[in-house]
């Protein structure tokens, strides 16, 4: 693969309050865009959970990192793919403190959608749209055609980075091979039953939920009895809950939120310290010190005062 200068993925300025991506991928006649990202070994947040209308190709091409679909974690490793259908809520974290490099493909389903119903319609692409938690692919080495599918998307990346002439009709067509690969492996893909849909659109709801709450209250207190009443559990049943979607305590959740909050104000305002741990939800600035320092291995001050080090979104 060639080297190019590719747009990072959004950040969460680009995420409405609802966690949706308002970044438009492409342009209206050719909804399709590649973005990259390279992080080092201090990155925590990869990808800031969010969801778009689109349809993403994730391809790892450095490091490791955990990638959480709709409340499910995947290890993803470098050369792993995964497919991420429309309206489903994703993002990503470090793993093992791995630094990580990743291209995003992007592109609105329209883009490959038929003028008409067709055969080609009907069987292949409205059900990714009508039952997209069905089509969530990790693809790994396991795969025995994980060859093909890298190739494809390897063209892609670098048909939209060159633009040679006519490069829209191969990359649509490099996009449609990738597509019929996936559906190769489609007893990996129709991976659910119907009891198993409906409970996992139901806990990607209350995860929905759940981070809404946080992004529109992190500034306050935040009580685990209010967010269990607000979610409709008992506080236990809601840290069990919690624990099992998002991997991890709701207090670590939400401190490593807090902190990402901190860091932008840190590099882009003037605010003192204390005045950006209260703005980040911190009550105590000793804490919130203390907390930082855990999550980014630097205090806030020596942070502000080395960007440098810092990788950005």
């Amino acid at each position: 693969m060639n080297n190019y200068v590719f747009t990072p993925n959004p950040s969460e300025k680009d995420i409405d309050t609802t966690l949706k991506e308002i970044t438009e991928h492409g342009q209206s006649l050719f909804p399709i865009a590649v973005h990259f990202t390279n992080h080092n070994e201090y990155r925590k947040n990869m990808i800031h959970t969010h969801w778009h209308r689109e349809m993403e190709i994730l391809y790892v091409s450095r490091g490791v990192m955990e990638v959480k679909v709709e409340g499910i974690s995947y290890i993803a490793e470098e050369g792993d793919i995964l497919f991420i259908p429309p309206n489903q809520l994703h993002g990503a974290v470090s793993y093992n403190n791995s630094p990580c490099a990743f291209f995003a493909i992007v592109f609105d389903s329209f883009f490959i959608e038929s003028h008409f119903s067709d055969f080609i319609q009907q069987s292949y692409i409205d059900s990714i749209i009508e039952y997209p938690s069905k089509h969530i692919l990790h693809a790994t080495n396991e795969l025995p055609n994980i060859t093909d599918l890298r190739n494809y998307v390897i063209k892609i990346i670098d048909e939209f980075a060159l633009k040679e002439p006519f490069f829209e009709l191969s990359l649509k067509a490099h996009l449609l091979l990738f597509l019929k690969n996936l559906y190769i492996n489609k007893e990996k893909m129709f991976r659910y039953d119907q009891y198993t849909d409906s409970k996992n659109e139901l806990n990607s709801y209350k995860c929905k939920k759940i981070v809404l709450y946080l992004e529109e209250n992190y500034k306050n207190h935040i009580t685990l009895k209010e967010i269990s009443a607000h979610i409709g559990f008992s506080k236990e049943h809601f840290c069990r809950f919690f624990k099992k979607n998002f991997r991890m305590s709701f207090v670590a959740y939400l401190n490593q939120m807090r902190i990402k909050k901190a860091e932008y104000l840190l590099l882009n305002t003037n605010l003192k310290v204390i005045d950006i741990a209260l703005e980040s939800g911190f009550e105590d600035s000793n804490y919130f010190t203390s907390i930082f320092k855990k999550e980014t291995n630097m205090t806030p001050t020596n942070y502000r005062k080395n960007p440098s080090n810092v990788t950005l979104l």
